[in-house]
C-alpha cells in the first residue's frame, strides 16, 4: 500500500501561488492540535510565512522598486526552506493522510495517475445576498489543486472581452468578485492547475449585475 506523503518542495509555483498557498497553510495551523510539537514550530514558520505574503503583496503592483523585489526574492527563499522543513516534519510524524493534509500542504499525487488537469465543465454567476456582490461558481476538477478565475465587463475596439484576472483559490466554493456595478453584464471563466500544467477555460457564463439601492 503506498504511503501518503506531502510536497515538500514548493520551487515550482509561481509567486502568486506560493503566497496563496502561505496563507492557506498559515491559517490551517494556526489552530491545529494534530502537532503539538510541529518542528519548526508554528510561532517560526507564521513571520516567514506572512512575511512573504507581504513582501509578495508589495511586488505584485508595476511600481515596486528593485530593493523591494529583491526583498520578496529572499522572502521566498527562506518560505521555501520553511515549508520544506515543516512538510518533512509532518511526513515523519504521521501516515495518515487526513492529519497530513489538516496542516493546509499539499499531497503527493500517485506518479501514475497525476495529468494535466481538465477544463472546469461548466461556471456560474449568481446574485448575492451582499451588496455589490456576485458569487462565481463552477464544477471542481479532480487532481487540481488551484483555480485561476478571471471576469470580463469590457470588450477592446474589436468588441473582444477584456479578461481580468480575480485570483485563485483551492476550492470551487465560496468564490465571490465584488465591486460591482448595476447593471453592467459581467462574464466569467475559470481554469484548473496542478504541478503538471493548466487546463483550457471552462465554458463562459454571464450575468446583469443588479445592485440594491
Amino acid at each position: 500500500m503506498r504511503t501518503p506523503k506531502l510536497v515538500t518542495n514548493y520551487e515550482y509555483m509561481s509567486d502568486a501561488e506560493l503566497a496563496s498557498l502561505a496563507s492557506r497553510t498559515a491559517d490551517a495551523l494556526r489552530t491545529n492540535t494534530n502537532f503539538p510539537d510541529l518542528d519548526p514550530s508554528f510561532e517560526m514558520y507564521e513571520p516567514v510565512a506572512l512575511g512573504y505574503i507581504a513582501k509578495h503583496a508589495i511586488t505584485a503592483t508595476s511600481r515596486a522598486s528593485t530593493q523591494q523585489t529583491r526583498e520578496k526574492d529572499e522572502a521566498r527563499d527562506a518560505l521555501i526552506v520553511m515549508m520544506r522543513r515543516v512538510a518533512t516534519y509532518i511526513n515523519n510524524f504521521t501516515d495518515v493522510s487526513s492529519t497530513q493534509l489538516s496542516s493546509g500542504f499539499l499531497p503527493v499525487a500517485p506518479p501514475t495517475t497525476l495529468g494535466v488537469p481538465g477544463a472546469p465543465a461548466w461556471s456560474r454567476l449568481r446574485h448575492s445576498n451582499r451588496p455589490a456582490e456576485i458569487l462565481l461558481e463552477f464544477g471542481a476538477v479532480r487532481q487540481a489543486y488551484e483555480y485561476e478565475m478571471e471576469i470580463a465587463y469590457e470588450t477592446d475596439v474589436q468588441g473582444q472581452l477584456i479578461w481580468q484576472t480575480v485570483g485563485t483559490n483551492s476550492s470551487s466554493r465560496g468564490n465571490y468578485y465584488a465591486p460591482v456595478q448595476d447593471g453592467v453584464r459581467y462574464y466569467f471563466r475559470v481554469r484548473a492547475r496542478n504541478r503538471k500544467g493548466i487546463s483550457a477555460w471552462s465554458p463562459v457564463s454571464t450575468l446583469l449585475a443588479q445592485v440594491d439601492g
